[in-house]
């Protein structure tokens, strides 16, 4: 790998922030939590909960039918949540102004199922890359891994990056990955994972609840020492159509780090 600049005191306050630990986190005061008894016979457990001052908006929500999974709506405005109380028809109003307004998480969230890394500062050396020199940065790494690499992918169908995986892995690299399962249906995914699990390359699909949830991740992590991460999906349109970013960072805490995270990536259950 060549040499990477160091980066700036300010740029590597943008690129990793400084974090207290949970625990000595300043405790938030308790917030009203308003609920709609039994509205309708679709609709169940509806609460409303404000987001803390100057915010006028909160958090909606609900379950349905016989689903006993949570669903949340944020940044609902109080406006609408007055409005939703006092509807004729609280199932109409809801499938009219709610369920495709506003952002929604189905069921747990990754928080509550994830103790996620709390940030850390550390020094690096990084590279940056934008739009076509994002591809020649991913293909270097790949070029100069010796031990393993670990690929959490949101899309892949670009062969120039496959035949380089399948290249280190002839040469002893160990590689594993994991990819979103809905993109795993386009026609050149299966065509590269195909490729991958002949080779003997293990691929793990990751499924997500929710209708517009996703294992939206990119990034690589090169012999527990590297990560490549990004905008950039490894894709033709990300590489000639799209504006993507991409940056190389060199630091074994931070590979640490992202190696937790690609280690917690596992299907919801269906």
């Amino acid at each position: 790998m060549k040499p990477l600049p160091t980066l700036a005191a300010a740029a590597l306050a943008a690129l990793c922030l400084l974090a207290a630990p949970r625990g000595a986190r300043g405790a938030e005061p308790p917030v009203a939590r308003e609920t709609l008894p039994t509205p309708s016979t679709f609709l169940h457990d509806v609460a409303w909960t404000p987001n803390p001052p100057p915010a006028t908006d909160g958090t909606l929500s609900l379950t349905l039918g016989d689903d006993p999974e949570t669903i949340r709506y944020f940044e609902v405005p109080r406006t609408e949540w007055e409005a939703f109380k006092t509807a004729d028809s609280p199932g109409s109003f809801y499938a009219k102004n709610i369920r495709q307004a506003y952002e929604r998480q189905y069921g747990a969230s990754r928080e509550e199922k994830f103790d996620t890394p709390i940030p850390v500062q550390t020094h690096i050396d990084a590279l940056c890359a934008f739009n076509e020199e994002c591809e020649p940065v991913v293909l270097e790494a790949i070029e100069n891994a010796h031990t393993s690499i670990y690929i959490a992918c949101y899309a892949f169908t670009r062969t120039r990056i496959a035949r380089a995986l399948l290249d280190a892995h002839s040469r002893g690299v160990r590689i594993a990955v994991k990819m979103d399962t809905r993109q795993a249906e386009h026609p050149g995914a299966q065509r590269i994972l195909a490729l991958f699990r002949e080779a003997g390359i293990p691929v793990t699909l990751i499924y997500t609840t929710g209708e517009y949830s996703a294992m939206h991740n990119k990034f690589m992590i090169f012999d527990m020492t590297q990560v490549v991460t990004g905008s950039y999906n490894y894709t033709t349109q990300a590489q000639v159509s799209n504006w993507e970013n991409l940056i190389w960072l060199r630091s074994p805490s931070m590979a640490e780090q992202y190696k937790q995270a690609w280690d917690a990536i596992v299907s919801d259950a269906p």
